[in-house]
């Protein structure tokens, strides 16, 4: 089972950029799947759509959706946020 790892809050069309690509740049492809996360306000449960981006030379695959207090947050699976942290 994957764990996902609250990111970041991220503003629509606002630039936000996973592994050198800006996720706005491209077409967020719906998985259908639902994805349990943590809300890093609350500490709700939350179930957002998992979405993947195909770009030339890589794949992104991310959880995103909106909270209560209308904002959008982003998860991504736990290796690869503790990278881009870094």
């Amino acid at each position: 089972m994957d764990t996902w790892k609250f990111a970041s809050l991220i503003e629509v069309d606002k630039e936000y950029k996973i592994d050198g690509l800006n996720i706005w740049n491209y077409y967020w492809h719906c998985s259908d799947r639902k994805i349990e996360v943590i809300s890093p306000f609350e500490r709700n449960i939350c179930f957002f759509n998992e979405y993947e981006i195909q770009a030339p030379e890589k794949t992104l695959t991310f959880v995103a959706g909106e909270f209560s207090n209308g904002k959008i947050g982003l998860y991504l699976k736990e290796d690869i946020a503790i990278t881009l942290n870094n």
